[in-house]
């Protein structure tokens, strides 16, 4: 009796239109200050140090197998609403490392950008975006999906506090890049986040 056909793998539900809902993803109001500092754990002082000193901070907390990266086969997508630094970051990760780039300066650009097959290898991923969108919460969103939970994120922001590279390690980035960021910095957080 002939052997019947294995099932065809089930395809991978790319309809991130639901997931990554706009209202959802709005930044919240300031909270009223508080009445006095919180303790940053030294971790993160350590980090936020190496962060002004360098401009960025891989997180090699999350864990991710050592692997050969073919730069030519790996495709980061650049979350960023500035056309100027978005066009300059995917040109230094093509030329200077060879990577394919994909691009998104808004939600729906990111949405789309995520639709299209293969996923992207890594995030780079701004805090603000256009429409008072939250990269924190893009991020929570990213982490809780079960299809793009363990895809790399970088942070890149003009943001260089603490608090903020606090809240993305507690939220799952894998690095934190701040703004302006040198090209070895860039170059160094990808090539660290993929496992290469």
């Amino acid at each position: 009796m002939p052997e019947k056909p294995a099932p065809a793998p089930e395809a991978l539900n790319l309809d991130f239109t639901g997931v990554f809902n706009l209202k959802e993803l709005k930044r919240e109001p300031p909270p009223p200050p508080a009445p006095k500092p919180r303790p940053i754990p030294p971790e993160f002082l350590v980090g936020a140090r190496s962060l002004a000193k360098d401009n960025f901070f891989v997180n090699m907390l999350r864990p991710r197998p050592p692997r050969t990266v073919d730069a030519s086969k790996t495709t980061i997508l650049v979350v960023e609403d500035d056309a100027a630094t978005r066009n300059v970051l995917g040109l230094i990760l093509q030329r200077s490392a060879g990577y394919q780039i994909r691009q998104a300066g808004d939600l729906g650009s990111f949405i789309a950008a995520l639709q299209k097959h293969p996923l992207p290898d890594a995030v780079i991923l701004d805090l603000e975006l256009p429409g008072n969108l939250s990269g924190f919460k893009i991020l929570t969103k990213i982490r809780a999906h079960p299809t793009i939970r363990s895809m790399p994120v970088i942070i890149f922001s003009g943001h260089a506090d603490p608090e903020d590279l606090q809240m993305a390690i507690a939220l799952g980035a894998d690095a934190y890049l701040s703004k302006p960021a040198k090209v070895e910095a860039i170059l160094a957080a990808v090539k660290g986040v993929l496992g290469g």
